[in-house]
């Protein structure tokens, strides 16, 4: 959680466009329909900001919308190959970006880049809050 608090201390507010935070029960209706739990960071992500344009690249959220939502596109991607323990947070540089839930640990996961017919992954952060901590970095 200590990068995520970096990385919500450095977030350029002006740059950004979020929809805003989603409720507890929001977060747990997206994850028993996805079957998983999210990691702590991502979590306090959607409570804070609930998804959206985070400087130039879409980070997935509960939007209620087709394009930018973590539970519609985990579940298109699921149904043409994706792994069940993926959770989609993002389409960046043409490359699925996800949360590994299957490899939680102290309520964290590593975020995945995922290659077009879903047999490899990439371990690009050790958990959501450092991904978004780097990313905001190089802005």
């Amino acid at each position: 959680m200590k990068y995520y608090k970096k990385a919500k201390e450095i977030m350029d507010m002006d740059a950004t466009e979020f929809i805003g935070g989603v409720s507890e029960g929001e977060i747990e209706n997206a994850m028993k329909t996805l079957s998983v739990t999210f990691p702590e960071s991502f979590k306090a992500f959607l409570t804070d900001f609930g998804g959206g344009d985070a400087g130039g690249e879409i980070i997935f959220g509960i939007t209620n919308n087709e394009e930018d939502d973590v539970v519609i596109t985990t579940q298109m991607e699921r149904s043409q190959g994706l792994p069940k323990n993926l959770v989609i947070i993002g389409f960046w540089n043409d490359t699925l970006v996800c949360l590994d839930t299957g490899k939680m640990s102290n309520g964290e996961c590593p975020v995945v880049e995922v290659n077009d017919d879903y047999s490899e992954t990439e371990v690009i952060a050790d958990t959501f809050g450092k991904f978004l901590f780097e990313y905001l970095g190089e802005e």
